[in-house]
């Protein structure tokens, strides 16, 4: 970025101190949202910046504080003057004061008179250039694959030495895989692509009480039969004994 101080004749009572240089800055200047309702008329499509032939006398519009005025009495536009113009309207190039060829409102009691709209002071602007911008797209990085050393699949042949025939043993750099154990029916063997090995579930059965219950069911019924089996036919007496 390359700054410099610049002389420009800055008109007293300017809307835009400095005026524009080209329709790009008037454009830009016009759509200040401070100023813009004063250019609402004017088709910025359609502009494009003149330089008068002929005089041109009719009334001009300035600055006073923050407030736009009409002049009440009538200004000459001299011919050389640049100015922009959409076609109906007409602008000041030197300080984008409006014209009119009709009078315009509102005005003030004392208003500058032309000499003093005419007499210019010189005043230091500051102009930022980028002369070093580069005009073409800039350059990308290479891409990482480009970077990346590759060992050939298959050995490059070279010329043999003198005397010695072509050919030779040599061993393909082919990567070892393991193998793969496929359990067929699986749901998840290699028949379907995309989807991953994991291997087979192993389901054991529980085991069955019910025969356990029918055995102790049978062995209780047996111990009681050879119980009953053990006692005597004829129970003893139970009348006591007088000798008690």
């Amino acid at each position: 970025m390359v700054v410099e101080q610049v002389k420009r004749k800055v008109y007293p009572y300017s809307i835009v101190p400095g005026g524009a240089e080209n329709v790009s800055q008037a454009k830009q200047y016009m759509d200040d949202p401070a100023i813009k309702v004063h250019y609402a008329n004017m088709d910025l499509g359609r502009l494009k910046q003149e330089r008068l032939t002929t005089n041109l006398t009719g009334y001009v519009s300035y600055r006073w504080g923050e407030k736009i005025y009409w002049t009440a009495k009538k200004v000459t536009l001299r011919a050389g003057e640049t100015v922009f113009t959409d076609g109906a309207h007409i602008v000041r190039g030197r300080c984008l004061n409006c014209y009119s060829a009709l009078p315009m409102l509102p005005i003030r009691p004392h208003e500058p008179s032309e000499l003093v709209l005419d007499l210019p002071v010189e005043m230091p602007v500051t102009v930022y250039s980028f002369p070093k911008l580069p005009v073409l797209a800039p350059e990308l990085p290479v891409p990482p694959g480009e970077l990346t050393p590759t060992v050939p699949v298959l050995p490059v042949a070279t010329t043999p030495p003198a005397g010695k025939p072509p050919g030779g043993i040599w061993f393909p750099l082919i990567p070892i895989i393991p193998p793969i154990h496929h359990h067929p029916g699986h749901p998840t063997s290699p028949s379907s692509p995309g989807t991953p090995l994991v291997p087979p579930v192993t389901v054991i059965p529980e085991p069955h009480y019910g025969w356990l219950l029918i055995a102790g069911f049978l062995a209780i019924i047996a111990a009681y039969r050879l119980r009953r089996r053990s006692l005597p036919s004829n129970p003893p007496s139970l009348t006591p004994d007088p000798r008690i």
